[in-house]
Parts: structure tokens; sequence; C-alpha cells
């Protein structure tokens, strides 16, 4: 039966995570630039607004000083803010009239208002100046979410081009060879307890007039029987067709090999 291979769990549970992480780092980091921040700003300027501004203008006399810089403002503010929120423009309109007035109702409407809003937006922390250029680190992570979704869609796709016929014919990516183009498999790496611990997983197929095709047991699943049966087939004394070195049976074991 023809050997097939498959994207390795090890291999493509590893990249989609990574792709996972990276895209949810990148848009958090979005939304925190164009969302949250912005609008931690906002609050954090409006409760200022509504303690330094509103807040004491409300508790001095009518007619005082106080009040009328804080009318000034207040008018200032309605301007600028001109409806883009219309919650915060009505209560920009009630306490004008409570700074500018002295009816007492309007004066604990202004008051009852002022401390729900200093309950919404008095407990939000100043962001720092260095808040969103630290987003874009987070950002940045965004394109690598994609370049890991492609690596694996690349590498799935490879996955699929690995066979070996029963006639000994070994298809690649890299190309189709027949048994008899095939001149061995170079298993110097293959389970080597020294040097690079990743490259103890590859072997490498020898090839009349190409490149020696590497055959990658850690990317690809099942790849280490394609790698044992050409093994087995050049070096039946060292190697088993499942890949593994052939145990020399010693005397005690019943004789020799």
């Amino acid at each position: 039966m023809a050997l097939k291979t498959t994207l390795a769990t090890r291999y493509w549970l590893k990249t989609i995570v990574m792709a996972l992480v990276c895209v949810v780092l990148g848009l958090w980091g979005i939304w925190d630039y164009v969302v949250a921040i912005p609008r931690d700003i906002e609050a954090y300027s409006r409760a200022t607004f509504l303690r330094e501004v509103i807040q004491p203008a409300l508790d001095v006399e009518f007619g005082s000083q106080e009040r009328d810089d804080a009318t000034v403002v207040l008018n200032a503010a309605l301007e600028e803010d001109d409806g883009l929120d219309p919650q915060w423009s009505d209560a920009l309109v009630v306490f004008g009239g409570a700074v500018s007035g002295n009816n007492v109702d309007s004066q604990q409407k202004a008051k009852d208002l002022l401390e729900t809003y200093l309950n919404k937006y008095g407990n939000v922390t100043q962001p720092s100046r260095f808040d969103r250029p630290m987003q874009w680190v987070f950002i940045l992570c965004l394109p690598f979410g994609f370049y890991y979704f492609g690596a694996y869609l690349k590498m799935s796709n490879r996955a699929k081009k690995y066979l070996l016929d029963d006639d000994g014919t070994l298809t690649t990516p890299e190309g189709t060879w027949t048994a008899e183009e095939i001149e061995g498999i170079d298993m110097d790496r293959w389970i080597s307890k020294t040097g690079k611990a990743r490259t103890t997983w590859t072997a490498k197929v020898i090839v009349k007039g190409h490149a020696p095709v590497l055959l990658d047991d850690y990317v690809y699943k099942d790849m280490h029987l394609v790698i044992g049966k050409l093994a087995h087939k050049y070096y039946p004394k060292e190697w088993t067709p499942l890949a593994k070195r052939v145990i020399p049976r010693t005397e005690e074991d019943g004789g020799k090999e």
C-alpha cells in the first residue's frame, strides 16, 4: 500500500495557536488604540472638568466669580461638543442653567447629575502618553497571525504531496523519482543523540541529478514510515521498516542477527 503523509499534530497545533495569539493581540491593540484609550482620555477629561469647574461652582454662592468663570467654560464646552454626545450635551445644559441661575430645583438636579457622572467617570485613570505607542507592539502582531495561517495552509498542502508508491516511486513537492533514480537515503541525523535535536526527525533521500531531498517527520505525520521503508530497503541490517535501528542479537539471545 502506498505511504502518504499528513500535517503532524505537533506542527499544525503550534502554528494555529501562534496564529490565534497573534491575531488576538493585534485586534486587542487596535481596539485599545482606536476605542479604549480615546474613551478613557475623554472620560478622564470629563471627570477633571466636573471636579475642577462644575463642582466648585455649585458649592459657592450665586453671582460669585467662580460661577461666572464656570459659565464661560461651560459655553465653550457646549460649542466644542456640538451635539456629538447628546447625553453629555444635555448634562452641560443642566450644569449651565444651575451655575448661571439660582433656582433651588435646578441646583439640586445639577448636583444629582454631577454625582452620577462622577460615579461614571471618577475612577477612570488617565492613560499614559506611552499607552498608544505601546499598542503598536500588539498591532504589529496581526501580520504575523496571517503569516502563521498562511504557513499552516502551505505546509498542509505540501503534506498531501508526499507519497511512496509500492513500486518505490517517491513523490515530493520537489519532484518525483522512480526506484531506479533513488540511490539511497542519508540516515546520519535520524534519531542521532548528538547535534541539533530538531534535525533528528529528518533524513535525506539521495536521488540522481538532484540535491538531497529532505524528509521531515517533525512536520509531516507518518513520514517515519516513508523513511523507514527506504532505509530498510537500502540498509536492511541497520534499519527496520519503522525507521528504528536494528539491534544486533547476541549469542545469549539466540545467535547472530
